[in-house]
């Protein structure tokens, strides 16, 4: 049984109530599995959130292969009890327009140098895109001439599955 990714829905969820299905030992932490959870995973790049579960820290959300999603916690949960989790809204938002803007890049510089993005790291004080080919500094400067144009146009972003 999967847990539900309630943040597929609602980018901006920060608070939600959960039932704790599972809590699994992990040395001097635990692992908790909810039924559904607006925690993002590690995924694409984009790293986890960080928060609470109730007085328990976030301290890292992991996909696992059964379609959960782990949350590594500093403290231990009961199972089956309901929780509230509360999301760190600056480290998400923070990343949703690392996101976003590594999306807006890398179509710029397919468009502009013909140079596909082969990988992508955000990081707390930088970001990093890393392309398939060298590109020069005209094209550079093309490409953040374009990515602000579409930015000052104020885009409504929205997500398709």
């Amino acid at each position: 049984m999967s847990s539900e990714r309630l943040y597929y829905t609602d980018a901006y969820l920060v608070e939600f109530d959960a039932v704790v299905r599972e809590v699994v030992p992990q040395n001097d932490r635990w692992k908790v599995i909810l039924d559904r959870t607006a925690f993002y995973p590690t995924s694409g790049g984009q790293p986890f959130d960080v928060g609470t579960l109730d007085e328990a820290r976030v301290i890292d959300v992991f996909d696992q292969e059964d379609g959960t999603i782990g949350h590594l916690v500093d403290r231990e949960l009961e199972a089956n009890s309901r929780v509230r989790g509360h999301v760190d809204w600056t480290r998400r938002f923070d990343h949703m327009q690392q996101h976003t803007g590594q999306h807006l890049l890398s179509a710029a510089f397919e468009r502009e140098a013909s140079a596909r993005t082969v990988s992508f790291h955000l990081g707390t004080s930088a970001s990093t895109i890393d392309l398939d080919k060298e590109v020069t500094a005209d094209q550079i400067a093309r490409v953040e001439d374009s990515v602000n144009a579409v930015l000052w146009e104020d885009r409504e972003v929205c997500v398709k599955f």
